[in-house]
């Protein structure tokens, strides 16, 4: 009696776990169905997805690295073309067989060049010269001097006062330069140096200044100098026109 109820307990429990399985199977295949229609209904409504290509992207390998540097010290070696030099035969030589009718003349230049002098003329002379001239010199005058002038005399150009050429002195009375009035107000005082040059008569034909004073000072001490006269300058006693320093001295009483 034990064994029956044992059986029949068995076989109620087997009849109650077919039933879940086939309920749980069914429920899986519904929604499988399910998504299927919802797939198939999304893909009718957006073909373009379906369609849509796919973008690939290509990166492309970095380049690889330079070679390294050479190390210092190395040399460097650059290839050379090859230049080949043509090969070139001798020619032989052939003795010529007959004389030259006419033998060319050359000309004796330096016969030529000493056959254009002057008789009578100087070594180093000018071609043209005159015949018994002083070389670089003037028939009658004197070297290093001037036509029609005085023995070791400068002509009318001016000397620097020093040396052989004595300095000329002013003859008194003389123009006193005048104190300009803004000078006067502003208690200017100073030294004017005038630079003149001053003829063979004693006369004063140029000036100018080389170190001046403001406020009119130096054109007053300038008008003054060209009103002075003087005796000249004398060179180996004679008179010549010379270049004088004059110095002008500004001073309040």
């Amino acid at each position: 009696m034990f064994d029956d109820v044992l059986i029949e307990s068995a076989g109620k429990d087997k009849t109650k776990g077919r039933g879940l399985t086939s309920a749980i199977s069914f429920l899986v295949h519904v929604l499988i169905i399910g998504l299927l229609i919802l797939a198939a209904k999304h893909i009718k409504e957006h073909p373009e997805e379906i369609t849509k290509p796919i973008r690939a992207f290509m990166v492309s390998a970095p380049p690889p690295p330079p070679p390294p540097p050479p190390p210092a010290g190395a040399s460097v070696s650059t290839p050379q073309p090859k230049v080949q030099t043509p090969k070139v035969e001798p020619q032989p030589f052939h003795q010529p067989t007959e004389t030259p009718k006419e033998v060319p003349q050359t000309a004796n230049t330096e016969t030529a060049a000493t056959n254009t002098g002057v008789v009578g003329g100087q070594p180093g002379g000018v071609e043209g010269g005159v015949v018994g001239g002083v070389v670089g010199g003037v028939v009658g005058g004197v070297v290093g001097g001037q036509l029609g002038g005085v023995l070791g005399g400068t002509g009318d150009k001016p000397v620097r006062v020093g040396g052989d050429v004595t300095a000329p002195t002013v003859i008194m009375p003389r123009a006193e330069p005048q104190y300009t009035e803004l000078a006067r107000k502003a208690r200017i005082e100073g030294v004017v140096i005038i630079e003149a040059i001053i003829d063979r008569n004693g006369y004063v034909t140029d000036a100018r200044t080389l170190k001046p004073l403001p406020l009119g000072l130096d054109q007053s001490a300038l008008d003054a100098v060209r009103k002075w006269k003087f005796r000249p300058g004398t060179l180996n006693g004679q008179p010549v026109p010379v270049i004088y320093n004059l110095t002008v001295i500004f001073r309040l009483q």
